[in-house]
């Protein structure tokens, strides 16, 4: 029968463990990081799409703590809130969530045209926010 041995593979397995740690702590601080470079091309682009009536709503535009669990984590990013208004057409006093003014810029109603600033966005920020988790995951990996 054939006999194996190896050298040095606990060092590799020590490493690999290592490698495993340091991303556990570095994942939620690269969400973090990305997602304040998404808020603010969002929100610049919210407001040259001239989404800002009242202000509230760019201002609303934000990110969610760091969700998931062990195998997955996320961050979102979308307007937030309630505006201080409701809808004055239908006669609903409440006040609409901000989501729902997103979501009516960004893909329009058949008497709104779309002012699809999210998907602009984040087409734009897509490079910047990889630079930006990229930054972190470097600098939390000593490099």
């Amino acid at each position: 029968m054939a006999e194996f041995t190896t050298v040095g593979l606990e060092e590799v397995e020590k490493a690999f463990l290592r490698m495993e740690e340091a991303a556990v702590t570095a994942v939620p601080k690269m969400l973090k990081a990305g997602a304040d470079v998404l808020v603010e091309a969002q929100r610049a682009e919210a407001l040259a799409m001239g989404l800002n009536e009242t202000g509230g709503f760019v201002k609303s535009i934000k990110a969610t703590a760091v969700k998931g669990n062990d195998t997955e984590k996320y961050v979102d990013v979308y307007p937030q809130g309630r505006a201080k208004h409701g809808n004055d057409r239908k006669g609903d006093k409440s006040n609409v969530r901000n989501a729902t003014i997103g979501f009516v810029a960004e893909y329009g109603t058949s008497s709104q045209q779309a002012r699809p600033y999210m998907t602009v966005a984040n087409e734009k920020a897509h490079e910047k926010v990889i630079d930006a988790e990229l930054e972190v995951w470097e600098r939390e990996q000593g490099k």
